[in-house]
């Protein structure tokens, strides 16, 4: 079946439209961030992708899979390209109102930048406007096809993305897009880290919205940063990005509260912001190499252990 999957978006939703697509429903977790899809065509036969409304926006498609020839139209041009690698890359101009035709199996990852995006990236890095984004149709590109590995169970699960790690892979995706394609270098990176009273306001806030998908613009306006060097601070100042760092504290907190409460597995979840027990369960297991229900057993056992004895012990001088 061919599908288009995403965060619930307008461009998944356009996609879905235009080429009688199924989409993934809508979930209480949006990306208004990043603007992504993913499209996978699995039958060998012709495959028509009509083009979207113009708008000034570029859409960047990644490969998955291996795929095999198509053409794409843009403007008064036309692009041939042959058998693509993983990772290959493709970049088009909305404006241009691109089209394909697709004679094989696909599998890909687009990215819907509208140019007020790059805009807003170079004011914050201090670099040039990004004119227009230039690569080789079908050239490999390792960083985007990582970002695109990354960002993968975000579309296969949205109810389970996480808002500071979406944000940051999004400026990562601008900044890589600004740099190799777009011929923007932007200033180079501060090394300095967070003055301690940002450090200790950032980590407040993470900390009082564990179970709130707290966006990286909103922290980082409460330090006074723009969302890029926050990021940057905030790891030079902790050793983590603040993804990490806010998967951290909710697995403490979900520690104390298997030890504390009688609350479930499913509640736990929801209290720590996690999106269910599943998702608990695989960051949890991810982090301590055991699922909640076992390490909780395990804790447990020990301070119940002495009370049995007791127990057994006043049984037997009876």
């Amino acid at each position: 079946m061919t599908h288009a999957a995403a965060s619930p978006s307008r461009f998944a939703h356009q996609l879905a439209q235009q080429y009688g697509l199924d989409e993934v429903p809508a979930s209480r977790s949006a990306m208004p961030s990043l603007d992504m899809a993913r499209m996978h065509y699995p039958e060998p036969h012709l495959f028509v992708l009509a083009p979207l409304p113009a708008e000034d926006a570029f859409v960047v498609s990644v490969e998955l899979e291996r795929a095999g020839s198509r053409r794409f139209f843009h403007g008064n041009a036309q692009t041939h390209l042959g058998l693509l690698e993983p990772g290959a890359v493709h970049i088009a101009d909305l404006a241009e109102r691109p089209s394909a035709y697709v004679c094989s199996p696909f599998h890909s990852v687009l990215f819907r930048l509208p140019r007020s995006t790059m805009d807003e990236f170079a004011r914050e890095s201090g670099g040039p406007a990004v004119a227009q984004l230039h690569c080789t149709p079908g050239a490999s590109d390792p960083v985007l096809a990582g970002i695109a590995a990354a960002l993968l169970p975000s579309l296969k699960r949205p109810a389970e993305a996480c808002r500071l790690f979406i944000d940051h892979m999004a400026l990562a995706l601008c900044a890589h897009l600004a740099s190799t394609y777009g011929g923007s270098q932007g200033r180079r990176p501060v090394a300095a880290g967070l003055a301690p009273w940002q450090e200790r306001r950032a980590k407040e806030l993470l900390a009082a919205n564990l179970a709130r998908n707290v966006s990286l613009a909103e922290v980082a306006a409460e330090c006074g940063l723009s969302r890029g060097h926050f990021s940057k601070a905030f790891k030079a100042t902790t050793g983590r990005s603040p993804h990490s760092w806010l998967i951290e504290r909710r697995i403490e907190a979900v520690r104390g509260m298997l030890l504390e409460s009688t609350a479930s597995l499913s509640e736990i979840a929801v209290a720590c912001g996690f999106a269910d027990q599943s998702h608990l369960t695989r960051v949890f297991g991810a982090r301590t190499g055991s699922s909640p229900a076992l390490w909780r057993r395990q804790r447990l056992r020990p301070a119940a252990a002495p009370a049995a004895a007791a127990a057994a012990g006043g049984c037997a001088t009876t």
